[in-house]
């Protein structure tokens, strides 16, 4: 009896090894988990990530640092020492929002696209660049040649800094060409959550981020003013080309919306920023903090959009570099601070009674105390104190550092489980100076 069920188990494996697998196949694939995405799904998701990544816990941080707001209860009180800021505390801005999220899918949509949709290709690799300058000007040295290679990669080599932003410059360099392309079988559309598939925008954008960047080494000798100047023209046109993720209601609302209703009265509308707009009556002010000082009306409020870059943003660029060139940089600035007070919506009589104020010749301190007020809430700002000292800013009373933080620290996962990672901060951590800082 057993004899004989053995050799029918053995007959049944045998038949079964000879039979094709297909009807495995719904038993065997996740529903939940798809093998294969389209681009048109993958790039939103890229976007959303990355407005998480640029708009939630850095940005916070960052605008305490700047004291363009004011740390009041917890962590975020802490932090006005630049005390209670830890690895883990970035550990989802760089995993889950960045290389295991949107630059990952970034990365797919480049693979899938760039072969035969080099319009689609050519968004993606702005969105990579963007990507990569928000890390590097975070943390300097990070991995981007050697990463996301899947299971095959888990432990990649970093680039230093100057790499990377050759890379950035590359990448827009590349997409510029791909968006000029006739030839495309896949384009973006309304999935395009920047500019609903606006390719002559994304050129624009592309440019201008060219100018971002390479505005950010005034420090070192490849400082570019003419460079710089010509990105600028091809850049964003007006307000209408500003680049933008734009919000919905809860759960998916602004970063800052959910913060504060999260986390009621951690942060208020206090500090050096909002003590230099009462000096000049500033009509943006109401705009910037409601009047308890705990909500941020324009920047804050639930369907509130999150800045990427801006049409104001390319003309302070504009004129700091007619300021180091010592032409232009009245008008300028005039522009500059018109178009972000048009687009908060200050009125006409007040922004005028603002403008006229302006000098016609700004020394580097006026021109960048002014876009240090219109990058509020963005981690530009902080950038651009690192580059040229203004404004100027004492350290909080009974800070546990003798400076301002110059960089944060790298996430508490890589340093555990990147077998690469090295102590690349050194002992003096967050005072470390960037490659284009020194």
């Amino acid at each position: 009896m057993k004899k004989l069920s053995f050799i029918s188990l053995s007959f049944l494996l045998f038949v079964l090894a000879g039979c094709s697998k297909d009807w495995l196949e719904e038993y065997t694939t996740d529903p939940a988990r798809p093998s294969d995405v389209s681009v048109q799904v993958l790039l939103p998701s890229a976007q959303i990530s990355f407005g998480m990544a640029q708009g939630d816990a850095v940005a916070r941080l960052t605008s305490i640092f700047m004291q363009q707001m004011t740390g009041t209860d917890r962590q975020s009180l802490a932090h006005n020492r630049y005390a209670q800021i830890g690895e883990a505390d970035f550990d989802q801005v760089w995993s889950d929002n960045g290389y295991a999220g949107g630059l990952y899918d970034l990365k797919i949509i480049i693979d899938k696209t760039e072969a035969t949709s080099p319009n689609y290709a050519g968004v993606a690799k702005v969105m990579t660049a963007m990507y990569l300058g928000h890390f590097t000007d975070i943390w300097g040295k990070i991995p981007y040649s050697d990463a996301m290679k899947g299971a095959d990669g888990l432990n990649p080599t970093y680039d230093s800094q100057e790499q990377i932003y050759a890379q950035i410059m590359t990448l827009l360099d590349e997409a510029i060409v791909n968006m000029a392309a006739t030839t495309s079988a896949i384009k973006p559309g309304t999935e395009d959550l920047v500019y609903a598939g606006s390719l002559s925008k994304w050129t624009k954008l592309a440019h201008s981020l060219k100018a971002r960047y390479m505005n950010h080494l005034s420090k070192k000798p490849e400082y570019n003013p003419a460079g710089i100047l010509a990105e600028v023209a091809a850049g964003l046109s007006s307000n209408a080309d500003d680049a933008q993720i734009t919000f919905k209601v809860s759960p998916n609302a602004n970063p800052w919306y959910q913060f504060n209703t999260q986390r009621a009265g951690y942060i208020s509308q206090f500090g050096t920023m909002y003590s230099m707009m009462e000096g000049k009556n500033d009509p943006r002010i109401s705009l910037y903090r409601s009047a308890d000082s705990s909500e941020m009306p324009a920047y804050g409020s639930e369907t509130s959009p999150l800045n990427l870059m801006t049409y104001a943003e390319l003309k302070f660029i504009e004129a700091e570099v007619r300021q180091r060139q010592s032409s232009g940089a009245g008008a300028a600035l005039r522009d500059a601070v018109d178009a972000n007070m048009t687009s908060l919506g200050v009125s006409a009589g007040a922004a005028t009674t603002y403008l006229n104020a302006l000098s016609a010749n700004p020394t580097l301190e006026q021109v960048m105390n002014e876009k240090y007020v219109a990058m509020f809430s963005h981690v530009e700002a902080w950038t651009d104190w690192r580059r040229t000292n203004f404004p100027a800013l004492t350290v909080y009373p009974g800070a546990q550092f003798t400076e301002i933080p110059r960089r944060l620290p790298y996430p508490q996962n890589e340093r555990l489980y990147n077998k690469n990672f090295i102590d690349l901060q050194g002992a003096d951590g967050f005072l470390q100076r960037l490659w284009w800082d020194q």
